[in-house]
């Protein structure tokens, strides 16, 4: 049973299917929104210590932050992830407000545990991974896209989340 992140949101619960991610790993960016989002990342990293999502509003990221999420681990182990934030592009493009879900609640069992192996190694070895590919499962099958996930400090640097920004390429 799912369960909404507040009243009137849209979930998965009937759902027929689920975001499966059919994606592979490249060496850089590619896309121009990737690129500015690693630039914009690099740059607030300071004296060692990741980028701080109290950084991340600001007039400087306006410009991709309608195509960001941020991911927070939901055990120790980093199992289970919930979206905090979702931004205005992704949730237009897939037709609900995945904010306050989990990933196990939206994502396609057989890929849940690839992507949570993929969230936890960013963040524990506090480094971008890039793909490029295809999401199924919500008729948006044909977009051919690049996302980013990059490690975020939270509250403190003890708390890591994950920075994440799906781009379209043009030629979809």
């Amino acid at each position: 049973m799912f369960v909404e992140t507040r009243p009137g949101a849209r979930t998965t619960q009937d759902r027929a299917t689920r975001i499966e991610t059919n994606v592979v790993p490249i060496d850089k960016p590619l896309h121009a929104q990737s690129i500015k989002l690693i630039n914009f990342w690099q740059r607030h990293r300071t004296d060692g210590r990741l980028l701080n999502r109290s950084q991340l509003p600001c007039r400087e990221a306006a410009s991709f932050l309608p195509s960001v999420f941020v991911l927070e681990p939901l055990d120790d182990d980093g199992y289970d992830w919930r979206l905090r934030v979702v931004g205005t592009t992704l949730t237009r493009w897939l037709d609900f407000d995945p904010t306050g879900m989990t990933i196990r609640d939206i994502y396609h069992p057989s890929t849940v545990d690839k992507d949570a192996g993929i969230y936890r190694m960013v963040t524990k070895e506090k480094r971008p991974h890039i793909t490029q590919g295809r999401l199924s499962g919500i008729n948006r099958d044909f977009l051919n896209l690049e996302i980013v996930h990059l490690p975020m400090e939270g509250a403190n640097d003890r708390e890591i989340m994950l920075l994440g920004c799906i781009s379209i390429f043009a030629e979809n």
